[in-house]
């Protein structure tokens, strides 16, 4: 087996080693065992790229793409390659290079691309006009046209604010990563959309990429994939638990905003609709009683639940206890259907209880004390979804 084709030894090059502070965050340089075919392979390119991009430069590129000619026994391109300029240096060519000798299986498009650079490069110093001439269409091969400026429409306008947004997001996920993922921190996802007044039909473009970074992180919390937690092994536990409760907070941050904006709108002015009317389609369970469990339960009306800020709805066929807290933007739930909306996925939760007579007697107390005596149940929480059943009963409302 040639050295060219022994992936593993490629693997052990030596790691670099960056002399910044931000190594701490950021970690080591990345050695790759992700499959072709494997889902996670795209993102963890995309790390290697950010990770490449924050420590390194052309110079460092160059220098990287000399070393993988070496390293592929081709010293004389290696020293035609010396004399390039830096200015012709296309960072990330370099970066592909360097990954493949961190043990990175390249896809066909990839290499020849690669190939094709290294080419384009050895030409500026051999033959600089026909390197030009291969990066650029010359102008006499090309037939003269009218430039006709196209004016983006309204809708290309919209997507790409929205495009910014999602942008300036992933910059504010970065800076709350150097910071070193703490469990508190000042920064507001939600303000990135409102400065550029995103459309609420755009929203969703940037969740997707987020509820994916979410699924991905979970995966790494959860330890079942090796590759994954070899990926992120510069993070502690806490510190991923912080950047999962960062991402549900992004997500939760987009809801609200949706909610917000259609709240916001103002159309024609139409005839009130009645709350009883509103809350018709929301099912719920109006009294429930266990003997064998001294239950009792009387549900109050939907209609104190449309508008309210926090409530207690009680799931009588899973013993899960429902607790939901309006979000700081909508303020208050609104009801659509059977779903309850303008909640915050981020403090609202589900426990289920052991011992329902006795734990809902409890939460019946005030305001503060319910609060207090629902965080220190010992049971696994869960978001809600806000939609209703047959089995639920609505405890209380305020």
């Amino acid at each position: 087996m040639s050295r060219k084709e022994n992936s593993a030894e490629k693997a052990m090059v030596k790691a670099l080693n960056p002399k910044d502070v931000d190594t701490k965050y950021m970690g080591e340089e990345p050695l790759f065992a992700v499959q072709p075919d494997s889902e996670y392979r795209a993102s963890t390119l995309a790390r290697a790229f950010t990770w490449y991009n924050r420590f390194y430069g052309r110079k460092e590129g160059k220098d990287l793409l000399i070393q993988y000619l070496e390293y592929n026994d081709r010293k004389t391109d290696a020293k035609a390659m010396a004399k390039v300029s830096d200015s012709e240096i296309l960072t990330t060519l370099c970066w592909l290079a360097r990954m493949k000798l961190r043990g990175l299986v390249t896809l066909g498009d990839e290499e020849s691309t690669l190939a094709n650079e290294i080419n384009r490069l050895l030409k500026t110093v051999t033959n600089p006009e026909t390197a030009f001439k291969s990066s650029f269409k010359s102008a006499e091969a090309v037939q003269p046209e009218v430039a006709v400026a196209v004016k983006p429409n309204i809708q290309d306008i919209l997507r790409e604010k929205a495009s910014e947004a999602c942008g300036e997001i992933e910059g504010l996920f970065d800076t709350f990563i150097a910071a070193g993922a703490k469990s508190t921190h000042s920064l507001r996802p939600i303000d990135e959309l409102a400065k550029r007044n995103v459309m609420p039909q755009h929203v969703p473009i940037v969740a997707t990429v987020w509820k994916k970074k979410l699924a991905e992180f979970e995966t790494v919390l959860e330890g079942k994939d090796s590759q994954l937690v070899e990926g992120y092994g510069q993070f502690t536990k806490t510190q991923l638990k912080n950047i999962v409760k960062f991402i549900d907070g992004v997500l939760s941050d987009l809801n609200s905003y949706i909610s917000v904006k259609k709240t916001a709108r103002t159309p024609r002015a139409r005839k009130p609709v009645p709350v009883e009317k509103i809350v018709a389609k929301l099912k719920y369970l109006k009294e429930f009683a266990d003997a064998t469990a001294k239950l009792n339960l009387v549900s109050i009306h939907p209609t104190k639940i449309h508008g309210a800020s926090e409530a207690w709805v009680y799931d009588t066929a899973k013993r899960k206890l429902h607790h939901y807290i309006a979000d700081e933007y909508s303020k208050t739930f609104t009801v659509k259907g059977n779903t309850l909306l303008g909640f915050d996925t981020a403090t609202s939760e589900v426990k289920t209880l052991r011992k329902p007579a006795e734990q809902l007697k409890e939460i019946m107390g005030s305001k503060p004390a319910a609060r207090k005596y629902f965080k220190d149940i010992k049971a696994t929480s869960t978001a809600p979804n806000g939609r209703f059943n047959e089995n639920m009963i609505i405890v209380k409302a305020f």
